[in-house]
């Protein structure tokens, strides 16, 4: 019997009684996060055609949770392809709009983005499904807020089966839900964490601590600090105690001090 494998190794069945081995594409088929220290634990990133999870640590880190699965589809390489922001109505209630500025300032391009509201988080799954399949996203991101019981085990292997399908990073934000079982390829949990302010006292760049809470492959679960870069689109990371150097924005940086990732 032929089976249907995800890169790290997920069997899914073709739904029709019948099954095909799916081959991962080599190096091109983990998408790096960047940070050497996380990279290296993840043994090169996270599977770039796979469904992934994040949850807060609390619920005040629903926005964190959100923000960091955002800047790992700002990772993915430059293409025509989009990224898709998907919602229902109460997760757009529970956080508003993504803010096109403020995205810029993040190291992203608002024309790149696709922005669905649905009524529902029912024709949210359904909308995520069709822009996983419709050859015009790179990346789909799903945001969910709650104990969603549309999200369970069912649902979200479709997402991945089609993830791994369509070659589309599938990123799934649970904001405050709690971690249940999901056909996810790796789940996260993730808080807001200070940052080292910039000269001036300015706000420094974002810095989330995050923890890998279960890995399909078999890594082990890890915690680490990482913060994002918006000039090189990248995180690096950030020592869990002491100062960090902070990159003056507006000006020239030195080419070395852009070798972090």
């Amino acid at each position: 019997m032929n089976i249907r494998r995800d890169p790290l190794g997920t069997v899914f069945p073709s739904g029709k009684g019948t099954w095909k081995q799916y081959q991962p594409d080599g190096q091109l088929s983990l998408l790096s996060v960047g940070a050497p220290d996380v990279d290296t634990r993840l043994r090169g990133g996270i599977a770039r055609h796979g469904l992934h999870e994040f949850f807060g640590a609390a619920k005040t880190d629903s926005h964190a949770a959100a923000a960091f699965a955002l800047l790992l589809a700002l990772r993915l390489p430059e293409s025509d392809a989009g990224i898709f922001w998907i919602t229902g109505d109460r997760e757009r209630q529970a956080s508003g709009r993504l803010y096109p500025h403020g995205l810029s300032a993040m190291g992203g391009d608002p024309s790149k983005m696709l922005l669905v509201q649905t009524a529902d988080l029912q024709a949210a799954l359904r909308a995520a499904a069709d822009s996983i399949r419709s050859k015009a996203a790179a990346a789909v991101i799903l945001e969910a807020h709650g104990n969603a019981r549309l999200i369970d085990l069912t649902s979200t292997r479709r997402l991945a089966l089609a993830a791994a399908e369509a070659g589309v990073l599938t990123l799934l934000v649970r904001g405050d839900a709690v971690p249940m079982p999901s056909a996810a390829s790796t789940r996260w949990q993730v808080k807001s964490a200070p940052s080292v302010p910039l000269p001036g006292n300015a706000p420094g760049f974002a810095t989330f601590d995050i923890s890998l809470l279960r890995h399909r492959g078999g890594t082990a679960p890890f915690a680490a600090k990482v913060t994002w870069d918006h000039a090189t689109r990248s995180f690096y990371d950030a020592p869990l105690s002491g100062g960090l150097s902070a990159i003056v924005t507006g000006g020239e940086v030195d080419p070395a001090s852009r070798q972090r990732a």
